[in-house]
């Protein structure tokens, strides 16, 4: 169990109230989650955020701020995202108790992020892209949001009740989102020289770009997956360098 969550980093995106800092903090530490990572936070090192965080003061204190949200997934090789809002532009949207499992199965291999956003906007389509999978809490239709610190605590009780009953099959290791983030920028450029852009108003490249990312981000990629990419993006380097001086 413990190896499960210790796997797992809390990343708060763009909070605005401190005190949901403190209380997401208290929450983590009550179901075995202590790795918190803090994007472009407010201030936050007041009484009252370690009055909220009673008995986890050192979740807050450990706590990694980074000034973007690339720089906080670096080393990780699984992110899931929470979120209340559907569109044609956000990707799939799963029920909480659908995707505990996946996560839950990532973490054997893999340092996992779990994302929760601002507590006006959450997590933006830009935001959801670094993700392999986004998730949703049920909720009442009359109150359908829950505050951020509820929903780091209903998503941490759920990942402490998987580990407890330890049935987790693990998935291959993936590569960090910093080797993704490399792979994604090489397929762009190397679709732009055979022609992919713009038609008029439409942004054929950002298009498939956003495609491209959605299939490849669903359920991350594997090492050899990760070469045999970089080998296609080869093969078309060469020809339109060929093609280029003739």
């Amino acid at each position: 169990m413990k190896a499960l969550l210790d796997n797992i980093s809390v990343v708060l995106v763009g909070i605005r109230n401190p005190g949901n800092i403190g209380s997401a903090a208290r929450a983590m530490k009550n179901m075995g989650v202590s790795r918190l990572v803090l994007v472009n936070p407010v201030p936050y090192d007041t009484p009252d955020v370690y009055n909220l965080a009673w008995g986890a003061e050192d979740v807050v204190r450990n706590a990694r701020v980074c000034r973007t949200l690339s720089e906080a997934l670096r080393d990780c090789g699984f992110v899931a995202g929470t979120t209340r809002r559907k569109g044609r532009s956000r990707r799939p949207v799963l029920p909480l108790r659908t995707a505990i499992p996946r996560i839950a199965a990532a973490t054997r291999r893999n340092q996992v992020a779990i994302l929760f956003g601002r507590e006006d906007k959450g997590l933006s389509n830009d935001e959801l892209a670094h993700c392999q999978l986004a998730l949703s809490i049920p909720a009442s239709r009359g109150m359908p949001s829950l505050n951020v610190a509820q929903t780091v605590m209903v998503v941490c009780y759920e990942l402490f009740g998987h580990a407890l009953s330890d049935q987790v099959t693990a998935p291959p290791a993936l590569v960090p989102q910093a080797e993704l983030w490399k792979l994604y920028s090489r397929l762009e450029e190397a679709l732009a020289a055979i022609g992919y852009g713009d038609q008029g108003s439409r942004k054929v490249l950002t298009s498939v770009m956003r495609t491209l990312m959605r299939i490849f981000g669903r359920s991350g990629i594997a090492d050899d997956e990760l070469r045999a990419l970089h080998g296609i993006c080869q093969q078309i380097e060469r020809f339109v360098a060929k093609k280029a001086s003739t």
